[in-house]
């Protein structure tokens, strides 16, 4: 039984010392870069309408978070909560963010 040496190894190395399937390659182009961004746009399109909802859901939730927020610096400690909320409410607000960028963009591109 033969093998095909038409076949690439994915795990092996060459002179450069990185595997074959983490070499970029000779024939991606400009047109491709373009093509593979306005496919990735494409797909993520979808999630748009609930990354504004959901995010919204998450400020306001951050929002209401406002009110044992005393209580939970008191219990677990100040840092600990401060860095915690800041954290989640970046979070929130990038995902709106996001949304926001995405329903904007989506008319233009149609």
């Amino acid at each position: 039984m033969t093998t095909s040496a038409s076949l690439p190894n994915p795990f092996e190395t060459a002179r450069t010392g990185m595997t074959s399937a983490s070499r970029p390659s000779p024939r991606v182009t400009t047109s491709d870069t373009a093509w593979s961004a306005r496919s990735r746009y494409e797909q993520l399109a979808p999630l748009r309408i609930p990354a504004l909802v959901l995010g919204t859901l998450l400020i306001c939730l951050g929002v209401a978070a406002l009110l044992p927020l005393r209580a939970w610096v008191h219990d677990y400690g100040g840092w600990l909560v401060i860095v915690a909320y800041v954290q989640y409410m970046t979070m929130a607000t990038a995902l709106e963010i996001w949304g926001l960028r995405m329903v904007r963009t989506g008319h233009r591109r149609k």
